[in-house]
């Protein structure tokens, strides 16, 4: 090849590379979901100043990437359509790239911890027949990877699957039931974003910027700050304790074998660590925003509870929702979660708080809502196995308070007041289509004037609930489900449980406790 062929083959590739540059963002990729009925966000990047236009269905939107490469372009709202159509966009009015088998539909964000990250093979004795059954061209998953910080799963990109026997098996319990439910009743194309990780705080979902807002939430990333500064003033020490937890956990590991009882040695707060305030937001949540999403499903608070932060789970929770709705461009979000489920292990005193916390913010945060899962959970497991309870009474909530089924019951019995009645305490609620059942564990109890509370005889009377507990003469206080195990025994006709709560102020454990309230 002489030299003049050379420089022009080197100039048609540069040119070929410089025209390639406009790419959508990693979210946007075959067999993805669009939002209907509502203006549709697309980005990625270009090169600075490039003239980017995409096209889907008959529209043509074009725009000039900024300074930083960046552009963005919204879609007018389009119809639901189950047809599978091309993304395309272009570079100059040249065509670069194609996303094929797009629908449209209802689209979903899934957001928590494990027990919304939780696949439906994990447990596959209670999934195994809804998966071998599973085909639904028109349900499709897009699960964010596990990014935790930069680096991290270096090149994974989120793949939109199709629901089929084979790829059900990596999808969401809670957020495949929940999507399932849509489906059946909608008869739309459903896509559903999973962006979760197990064990994590609220906190790790939320922007440093907001986490520094409030003076109550700043104690957490002050605490986070002081501790690296403090345990690893340079890279290098960081590195070598990393090292040196590394072999910790395999010396642990192996007397363990050995049936010898070790403390298991604690993990790294650090940049690496993936509970860490703001990872998580900053390395898998911006991988989303601001995709056009309908609503928000989640289902989190377990590690939060761990650290004794239930109280304080009020003002991380009801701001993170604020944060993510503003992310996402809309004040109104649709925002429905999971009460923790009953569990009959670890510390009594402050999973109730958070559960209680959790009502608190659907109570006080409009267009929220709250699926109670007391009747929902396992002894020995903090991973509920029934996801589809979880799932089903999330639909439930959706389809009531977005998809215009108003009459559908989506809500189990809700405390209304007390009368006391000499020993006895009269409950009302707001429905007086109760049904209680026999049995239970830690559900109603009594206290009087010295707040020691006593399991109590519960009688459905007239719509309402009678108690009496001996040793309680003279009530002034009454509790439901203020346990972290709890069988619960109040129910409507529709088969949906009452959730816990409390008609005292006496004190709460967790009073004064932030995430990382450890750090010194």
């Amino acid at each position: 090849m002489t030299m003049f062929r050379v420089l022009i083959s080197s100039t048609l590739l540069a040119a070929i590379s410089l025209q390639a540059a406009v790419k959508p963002a990693g979210i946007f990729s075959e067999g993805m979901v669009l939002q209907r009925n509502e203006p549709v966000n697309i980005w990625g990047t270009a090169n600075p100043g490039e003239n980017v236009t995409v096209e889907f269905a008959g529209q043509k939107k074009s725009i000039t990437a900024d300074p930083e490469g960046h552009w963005l372009v919204k879609l007018s709202p389009l119809p639901a359509s189950g047809e599978s159509r091309d993304l395309n966009f272009y570079s100059s009015g040249r065509l670069q790239s194609s996303i094929g088998n797009v629908l449209v539909g209802e689209v979903w964000l899934a957001g928590g911890q494990s027990n919304m990250a939780t696949t439906m093979q994990t447990y596959k004795r209670k999934t195994q027949p809804e998966m071998d059954r599973a085909d639904d061209a028109l349900l499709r998953f897009c699960t964010i990877p596990q990014n935790h910080f930069p680096g991290h799963n270096k090149g994974r990109q989120p793949q939109w699957l199709e629901t089929n026997s084979v790829n059900i098996k990596e999808f969401s319990g809670t957020a495949y039931y929940f999507a399932k439910e849509l489906r059946k009743h909608l008869d739309v194309p459903v896509g559903i974003v999973v962006c979760a990780t197990g064990g994590t705080p609220a906190e790790a979902w939320m922007s440093r910027e907001t986490l520094s807002s409030k003076p109550e939430l700043k104690r957490t990333i002050d605490a986070y700050d002081r501790h690296v500064a403090r345990e690893f003033p340079t890279d290098a020490d960081y590195e070598n304790a990393l090292k040196e937890y590394s072999r910790a956990k395999k010396e642990y590991s192996r007397l363990r074998k050995e049936g010898k009882k070790v403390k298991k040695p604690q993990e790294i707060m650090g940049p690496r660590n993936f509970k860490r305030p703001c990872g998580l937001y900053e390395n898998m949540l911006t991988q989303t925003i601001p995709y056009t999403v309908k609503g928000v499903i989640w289902y989190q608070g377990e590690n939060n509870a761990s650290q004794k932060a239930g109280l304080h789970y009020r003002t991380v929770f009801s701001t993170l929702i604020e944060e993510w709705r503003s992310e996402f461009g809309k004040p109104d979000l649709p925002f429905f979660f999971c009460q923790l489920a009953t569990l009959g292990w670890g510390d009594d005193a402050h999973w109730p708080e958070v559960r209680d916390a959790q009502q608190w913010v659907a109570d006080h945060v409009p267009n929220t809502g709250i699926a109670i899962l007391l009747d929902g959970g396992e002894k020995e497991d903090i991973h509920p196995h029934s996801k589809d309870i979880a799932g089903y009474r999330l639909g439930l909530l959706a389809r009531n308070k977005v998809y215009g089924e108003k009459d559908l019951v989506c809500k189990g019995p809700r405390f209304k007041n007390v009368e006391f009645q000499g020993s006895e305490a009269v409950l009302s609620f707001d429905s007086e289509e109760l049904t209680l059942k026999s049995g239970g564990e830690n559900t109603f109890e009594l206290a009087g004037s010295d707040g020691l509370f006593k399991p109590a005889v519960a009688a459905l009377k007239n719509g309402k609930i009678v108690l009496t507990a001996e040793g309680v003469s003279s009530p002034v206080y009454v509790r439901y489900g203020w346990h972290k195990w709890v069988t619960p025994t109040l129910y409507n006709r529709a088969g949906l449980p009452a959730g816990p709560f409390r008609t005292d102020d006496l004190p709460m454990a967790s009073e004064g406790g932030y995430y990382l309230n450890w750090v010194k």
